[in-house]
């Protein structure tokens, strides 16, 4: 069959079953769309891509396809949408297709993807045009991908005029006249907590999401992602991800979903999240996170769900008033104070009591305690020392001064009836 001047190729939503034609990728040199998703395809991705293809778009989402990814596809030069979605492909991270330098969007989402999200030895992995990733519910594992995310420069941009998607010019088959095509993307992503469908992804030129969602990623997430400026989405949720959520993430001006539930992440929320004024959906829930939600902006908005899991959160929205643990604060200067004040007191009521039993003994006891008295208080300024190692020593004092005082009250008085 000779379609050598095919550019569009689409059987989206049918019933096709069976094994992928090997030849597809090589229909023509003018292809530029091959659209087959939601159909009942088995067997291998046609592995088979010309050098010089004019490919752009690729869609085998939601088939029944496995085996490895075609390495051949880096012969797609122009190739700026590549889906793969739903399916049953058993492979690591294609970290070569980051040298594709016009792709845009990477869905490998629902498959059986494992290892390492990063570049292979010392290959470089640029993905300098990609908006969108999505490689969700696979078996990813290992780190967090910190090496791929310093190289996402398109999504270091909130210039929507930069993120534009494919509409181009056709020359019709005989290279005659243009014509002006646009060639929409259809994508599913998880948005917001749900799973959404971009009709016409032209339209959305200004979306940038990054999904890792339900994988086994580790680790914790770095500052570095605060640099990612133009995120629309961020979903890391289901990992193993642990350590604090980077207060990096409040410079994230266009985000609008953040999902970051089921890890192990710790500390506290960042206060600096509530400056993010267009932020709708939040989940944080089933974590290890502690002390109290910020309260104020979109952060007022969100329900409880958002929030728990999380033992030590508290704040209106989990109906859980924070408790400040902090007691009055206590003066040491008044301690002494009232430790100077008892200490006084005590002195006159030896002079008094002395006094009682006679002007001459009152004195007499007055001018013999008196020093040891001061003696004591000159460790007045710390009354916890004090009663450690002087509260015996009073005691003690005490009992002598009180017989000392009954021995001469009684010699007086022996002595007034002499």
């Amino acid at each position: 069959m000779q379609l050598k001047s095919l550019m569009q190729l689409d059987l989206s939503f049918n019933n096709l079953r069976g094994r992928t034609p090997s030849c597809l990728g090589n229909f023509s040199q003018l292809l530029e769309r091959l659209d087959l998703k939601w159909n009942k395809l088995s067997g291998l991705i046609p592995q088979t891509y010309m050098i010089g293809n004019s490919l752009r778009m690729i869609d085998f989402n939601n088939n029944n396809l496995l085996g490895e990814l075609p390495r051949a596809l880096v012969n797609s030069r122009s190739l700026e949408f590549f889906d793969v979605s739903y399916n049953n492909i058993n492979d690591s991270f294609p970290f070569w297709l980051g040298d594709l330098p016009e792709l845009k969007v990477l869905s490998l989402s629902n498959n059986e993807f494992h290892g390492d999200i990063r570049c292979s030895g010392n290959m470089t992995c640029t993905f300098s045009k990609l908006h969108i990733i999505d490689l969700s519910h696979n078996q990813f594992s290992g780190s967090f991908p910190t090496e791929m995310i310093h190289s996402l420069k398109a999504m270091n941009t909130s210039n929507a005029s930069q993120l534009q998607y494919e509409s181009y010019l056709m020359w019709n088959n005989v290279g005659q006249y243009l014509i002006s095509t646009d060639v929409f993307y259809s994508f599913t992503m998880s948005n917001k907590g749900l799973a959404r469908v971009y009709e016409k992804l032209q339209k959305f030129y200004s979306l940038i999401a990054i999904d890792i969602s339900s994988n086994k990623i580790s680790g914790e997430i770095p500052q570095v992602i605060g640099e990612l400026k133009g995120l629309v989405l961020l979903n890391l949720s289901n990992n193993n991800l642990i350590g604090s959520i980077p207060s990096s993430i409040a410079k994230l001006s266009n985000l609008e979903a953040l999902d970051l539930s089921l890890n192990s992440l710790s500390g506290k929320i960042p206060q600096q999240l509530a400056q993010i004024t267009f932020l709708e959906y939040l989940n944080v829930s089933f974590n290890n996170l502690t002390g109290p939600i910020p309260e104020h902006n979109q952060f007022s908005t969100f329900k409880g769900d958002s929030f728990e899991g999380n033992q030590g959160l508290c704040g209106d929205q989990l109906l859980k008033k924070c408790i400040d643990h902090a007691g009055p604060s206590t003066s040491d200067d008044d301690d002494d104070d009232d430790n100077s004040e008892s200490f006084v007191e005590l002195y006159w009521t030896v002079v008094l009591i002395g006094y009682s039993g006679g002007l001459v003994a009152g004195v007499a006891l007055g001018s013999t305690y008196f020093p040891q008295l001061y003696w004591i208080m000159q460790y007045v300024q710390d009354g916890a020392q004090f009663q450690k190692h002087f509260s015996n020593f009073m005691l003690q004092q005490l009992i002598c001064l009180k017989l000392s005082i009954d021995n001469l009250s009684l010699n007086n008085l022996n002595r007034s009836f002499q």
